[in-house]
Formats: structure tokens, sequence, C-alpha cells
């Protein structure tokens, strides 16, 4: 039996089958129509990186609303990443929604979110007992982190290595002073502002 195989032999040949497909000049007239409604009637505090419109997606694959395809190296923000729409995951979304869209967690019980606890918990490292405590986002579960932490030790000051999501937490967080490169949040303690520097005082904390 012969398995006939397709070779790839060029850079253009495989950026032809596998890169993206540019249909439109970059925004394109449909995306530039959204972009210019985004600007009427959403905050402006949300942040962009660019003014790319999602209509659909496949796989590692997304299509605007003009056609052009764009290859998702960031997994949608780090949600998706067995690819857009894999037909499982699809197939979960649905079977949940016609039995249950919503139920709050902190308020009621519910046995799918007992039993991903006991995944979670079976699968990260470690043989002590553990418990799962669920978040909204990123920023969420840095906050939890941090504070966790403070119980933990005991200590109230943290030095903190700048990134997206520790900067939401700042940012969100409601704000006292900023003092010598450093940070006072009445919910959160105090930070060493470093900011991809090393701090100088570490010994403070």
């Amino acid at each position: 039996m012969s398995i006939a195989t397709e070779t790839v032999t060029t850079k253009s040949e495989m950026n032809a089958q596998y890169g993206p497909k540019l249909r439109t000049a970059l925004p394109g007239p449909n995306a530039r129509r959204v972009v210019e409604a985004d600007d009427r009637v959403i905050s402006p505090s949300y942040t962009r990186s660019y003014p790319m419109v999602a209509k659909r997606g496949r796989g590692v694959r997304v299509e605007d609303v003009d056609g052009n395809e764009f290859l998702d190296f960031a997994a949608g923000i780090a949600v998706v990443s067995t690819g857009h729409c894999h037909p499982d995951v699809v197939r979960a979304i649905h079977d949940q929604s016609a039995r249950l869209i919503h139920m709050s967690g902190t308020d009621f019980y519910y046995t799918p979110q007992v039993r991903l606890a006991e995944t979670l918990a079976r699968l990260a490292p470690g043989e002590h007992p553990k418990r799962v405590f669920f978040t909204n986002s990123g920023a969420e579960a840095i906050e939890a982190a941090l504070k966790l932490a403070r119980k933990h030790t005991g200590r109230h000051r943290v030095a903190v290595q700048f990134a997206f999501g520790v900067d939401r937490v700042i940012q969100s967080t409601d704000a006292g002073q900023r003092e010598h490169g450093a940070i006072e949040f009445p919910a959160c303690g105090h930070f060493l502002q470093t900011r991809g520097h090393v701090a100088a005082n570490l010994h403070d904390f």
C-alpha cells in the first residue's frame, strides 16, 4: 500500500499553505467601520494591540470581518490552548449550556465545579492536601496569591517584577501613595516597584 504525501519544499510554498492570508489592506473596510463605531461607544480604557476585528476562528487561524486570515500565536490570550473552536470544547459548551448556563459557585454548590477542583488538585505537584480557588481573571489570581503569601509568611511587603497581570492588579486597586519607587495600597499592602530592575533594598522585605 502506498501513501501519497504532499511535500512543501520552499518558504513561499510553506507560507502559501500555512501562513496568513491577506485579502485586503489592513485594516479592511469592514474592520475600519467596526473600529470607528467602537471608538464612539466603547470605553477608551480598553487596551487594543491591533485593529483586527475577529469574526470566526478554527484551530490556530482567526478570520476577520474582511476575510483576512491571521495566525493566533497568543491562543486567544491563553484561553484556547486547544485552538479556536476545538470540536470537543464546542461539544462540551453546547452540552453544558443546554443543561445549566450559570450558577454562582460562591453562593451555591455544583458537582462539575467540585470535579474540576479534584482534577486540578490531583494534577498539582506535591503529596500534601490541596484546595482550589477559582477566579475570573489573571489579575484576581495574582491578588489572591499576594494575599495568601502575606497571610502565610506574616509579612506585609511584596517585591513586584511588573508584568501584565500585576499591572492590572496595581491599576485596579485603590492606590494610596507612591514614594521612592514604592507603592502603598490599602488592599494589598506595600509593593516595591522594580519594573524589570532588581530592587536595591530587598532585605527590607
